[in-house]
């Protein structure tokens, strides 16, 4: 009989005292004895066989749903146990352990944050699913996982433990805020969308027609209506831009990020860009996200690409679920470093808690580099300061009260 390598038993049975009886039986030949020796072996028997075999052959699986929610939402945790032998099982518990940051739904005054137990039956080859409800409270990935197993023998003499090695994760988006959404239109020659004035025509907006002037492209000769006009005319078409936004996120509070950081403002930061990001995607837009903030599993710098459609708002959500609140350097180091990454004309989104001398002058570069930069402040921005990027072209808002609060 073989058990898992991962099982671990404690207790034991009493085998002393069944030898003692055999043996006292043997010496006497007493019909009480002998049926009570008899008794004590097939005991030992049965709790050796029912104790090595309890978590044979048992599969468990854990899936998580939804893996992506907002914060303060719950999640389901959905474990399933196969006994795939014969013998049933008195007992068996279960204990799905929670990583830091997750929690039961409503925990008792007392209880243990750290893991939810289950314990029930189980027949020969039955199959149990156990629905488990956790709670994330605030935004980030969390790891939900390992399991452990623990059943015994029939009579309880001795307990068999297993730790299943699984691991599942779960991300908390930021709650959404009451942010409205700031666009502006970029300056990359890609036709999107309809303007008063725009970079390129779109030749899929067709307007009407002009009369033919010397050195119009022969391919915008509008045939059917020179022929009815009887005069050559030329086609118009709508002006049209691209819409796209890169979200330059900063979440360095002070100067001395290397030194201080303002959580809450982190934080207010993150919020209110992944509603921004939301808007964005919502109106078509193409995202892309790049920040001087650290990951909190990898501990590296993430950055998205600039892109269109759901795999693209999923990468920067994700980003901005799992960002911490300490800086990997400056923002104006780390925005100007990007620079030659950045799509020519393309829209740049700054979102910062404050904004110093420094990022100022690297909004301005930004904008001289063929960007429209605009900034989106937690805190008030000084006059001198918002002066200077308003002469430099550079669009500059802050978070109002009623878009700081949660959005219903």
């Amino acid at each position: 009989m073989e058990t898992h390598p991962l099982d671990g038993r404690t207790g034991r049975f009493p085998w002393q005292a069944a030898l003692v009886f055999v043996a006292v039986a043997a010496i006497s030949r007493a019909p009480a004895l002998v049926v009570l020796a008899f008794g004590a072996v097939l005991t030992w028997i049965i709790v050796e066989i029912t104790g090595r075999l309890a978590l044979s052959a048992v599969e468990v699986r854990v899936s998580l749903s939804p893996a992506r929610i907002v914060a303060g939402e719950r999640s389901m945790a959905t474990v399933e146990i196969v006994n795939r032998k014969p013998l049933p099982l008195p007992w068996l518990e279960a204990r799905l352990f929670l990583g830091e940051g997750v929690e039961p739904p409503d925990p008792a005054p007392g209880t243990p944050h750290g893991w939810i137990d289950c314990g029930f039956p189980l027949h020969g080859r039955e199959r149990v699913v156990v629905r488990l409800p956790v709670h994330v409270p605030a935004r980030g990935a969390y790891a939900i996982g390992p399991l452990r197993l623990r059943a015994g023998d029939w009579l309880g003499f001795t307990q068999t433990e297993r730790t299943v090695p699984l691991s599942h994760e779960v991300i908390a988006y930021p709650a959404p805020l009451a942010v409205r959404d700031r666009a502006l239109a970029s300056l990359r020659p890609l036709a999107e969308t309809a303007t008063r004035r725009g970079l390129v025509p779109d030749p899929l907006r067709f307007r009407g027609v002009r009369p033919h002037r010397r050195g119009d492209a022969r391919k915008e000769i509008h045939w059917k209506a020179s022929a009815r006009l009887r005069e050559l005319q030329t086609k118009l078409y709508e002006p049209a831009t691209s819409l796209d936004s890169i979200f330059l996120v900063n979440v360095a509070s002070y100067e001395q990020y290397w030194i201080q950081a303002d959580p809450e403002a982190a934080e207010l930061v993150v919020s209110a860009t992944t509603e921004l990001v939301r808007l964005a995607a919502s109106a078509g837009r193409q995202v892309g996200l790049v920040t001087n903030g650290i990951d909190n599993l990898t501990h590296e710098r993430p950055r998205s690409a600039l892109g269109r459609g759901p795999r693209s708002l999923t990468r920067s959500l994700e980003i901005l679920a799992r960002l911490g609140p300490y800086a990997v350097g400056a923002p104006e180091t780390v925005f100007l470093r990007e620079r030659g990454r950045l799509p020519w004309g393309a829209t740049l989104v700054i979102v910062t808690p404050r904004i110093g001398q420094g990022l100022a002058n690297a909004a301005v570069a930004l904008r001289r580099a063929h960007h429209r930069v605009l900034i989106v402040c937690v805190g008030d921005i000084p006059a001198t300061l918002g002066a200077h990027l308003t002469l430099n072209g550079v669009a500059h808002d802050i978070l109002a009260s009623r878009e700081r609060r949660a959005a219903v």
